[in-house]
């Protein structure tokens, strides 16, 4: 009998930084859930009475959590930097998960939004982090198929199984003899 597998679990982590990008939250989230990821938003998930602070780090350290994505905009990056309100105390629980684990796979930081000059707005504890480019409509194709393909483990360019040592190279094939071998020793 096969074993029914779950689906993956991702949280995103976001600011509340107005309607419009509240709606590109949702927008994705809706497109994950779509596509068999169980994506959580605590606009959701979190209901009255319950510890925002809590639900928050519970979301960032469950080991059922497979991705948690961190969508960046200037807001975000603002409360971030300066540890301020509900995202300055998630970020300083991505920031210390962060940095004591050793694998780092499980935060992906996904950009949401550029300055004038193009530059994206990320966290100073996500910028040197390869992150997932949601930033504009010509992006965001591209973007979702990238997400989904982490989130499931499938690489666009998986890595090849490694092969055998040449047999030219193994002793028995009459390979290139080794020093001792050598004609005078």
């Amino acid at each position: 009998m096969n074993a029914v597998k779950e689906p993956p679990k991702v949280f995103i982590s976001y600011s509340w930084s107005g309607v419009e990008h509240e709606q590109f939250v949702i927008e994705l989230a809706t497109a994950l859930r779509t596509h068999g990821v169980d994506a959580i938003l605590d606009k959701w998930r979190l209901k009255p009475g319950q510890d925002k602070y809590v639900f928050m780090e519970s979301m960032v350290t469950d080991a059922s959590v497979v991705k948690v994505l961190v969508i960046c905009d200037q807001k975000y990056k603002e409360k971030a930097d300066s540890r301020a309100g509900g995202v300055g105390t998630e970020s300083q629980i991505i920031s210390s998960e962060l940095y004591s684990k050793v694998a780092q796979t499980k935060f992906i930081p996904v950009v949401a939004e550029r300055d004038d000059e193009g530059r994206e707005f990320l966290p100073v504890f996500m910028k040197g982090r390869i992150y997932v480019d949601l930033s504009s409509d010509e992006k965001w194709g591209d973007g979702l198929d990238e997400l989904l393909r982490l989130i499931y483990d499938q690489p666009i360019h998986p890595e090849p199984k490694l092969g055998e040592v040449p047999a030219f190279l193994k002793s028995d094939s009459g390979g290139l003899p080794t020093a001792k071998e050598l004609p005078g020793h």
